[in-house]
């Protein structure tokens, strides 16, 4: 059921008793009930139940204790649900993922993204063909509808000729020193992994990036490309999979080197957040 909170319009939906009209520029707020917000959402009303048990929603609540959902609300649950479904992110990590607010941390760049491809004279069939995903995922990419995974996001860049280095933006070009809150960050798989940049843009030889990775985050697939590589756990726990025959688990101090061209996979083990130093040579992720 659709509650208008507010309206008085004839053929607006009912409004149930104490609900509370949200209003803003003469904008009537649209709330849901749960079953309502389930359908919107893909999400079954007990599923919503446990979720505010657990802290990761907290709808509004009419004087007779109905849950009205706003459409903030249920963006949040699209992205829980993603979260849940896809990254396999438990409930404390979710709730750490929504309460970050990483200053400077940019979210994918869809128009970035449409940018490379038509530079190269790409429709997305042509696309989808170069990087074996789907057009379907790349154009919802391109309107910024999903967010992508490390693997499918290197393996779009790598069709594209350039990396994902390439997304970060124009970087800090002739600086040695980079200081903490000066680094360029990306947030990608709906905030689970962050990728922050620790060297200065045009380096041809090195590419340090020191790689944040929430409860439960995975590369979501295998990927691979020139060069060598070199990873070093600052703290937590992570297993990598290298061409599916090889695979180490690492913890807090290990450090582990390999030919990047080997197809390779990770996951993070830890309870909590996950920190790598990992380096690559040439800058070819």
């Amino acid at each position: 059921m659709t509650l208008n909170a507010g309206s008085s319009h004839p053929h607006a939906a009912p409004v149930l008793p104490g609900a509370q009209a949200a209003s803003g520029a003469g904008v009537e707020t649209m709330r849901y009930r749960i079953a309502e917000a389930a359908r919107r959402t893909g999400v079954s009303t007990s599923a919503l139940r446990l979720w505010e048990r657990q802290g990761l929603i907290r709808p509004v609540r009419t004087d007779a204790r109905y849950r009205l959902y706003s459409e903030d609300d249920l963006e949040r649950l699209r992205r829980i649900r993603r979260m849940r479904a896809e990254e396999h992110v438990n409930a404390p990590g979710i709730r750490r993922i929504l309460a970050a607010g990483v200053a400077g941390a940019a979210s994918l760049d869809g128009a970035r993204l449409r940018q490379l491809r038509t530079q190269r004279g790409l429709s997305l069939r042509a696309a989808a063909e170069r990087s074996d995903l789907s057009v379907s995922f790349i154009s919802a990419l391109e309107r910024g509808a999903t967010t992508a995974s490390v693997a499918a996001l290197q393996r779009l860049t790598s069709a594209y000729g350039t990396t994902v280095l390439g997304l970060f933006g124009p970087g800090m070009r002739g600086r040695r020193l980079v200081r903490p809150g000066e680094r360029p960050m990306l947030r990608l798989a709906n905030s689970a992994v962050r990728i922050e940049q620790l060297a200065a843009a045009g380096s041809t030889r090195l590419e340090p990036q020191l790689f944040v990775l929430a409860p439960g985050a995975t590369s979501d697939g295998a990927y691979a490309h020139e060069g060598e590589e070199f990873l070093y756990v600052l703290d937590g726990a992570v297993t990598i999979w290298i061409a599916e025959e090889e695979s180490y688990p690492m913890a807090e101090g290990d450090a582990l080197s390999f030919p990047s061209t080997l197809p390779h996979r990770w996951r993070n083990d830890a309870s909590g957040e996950t920190r790598l130093l990992w380096i690559n040579t040439p800058p070819t992720f």
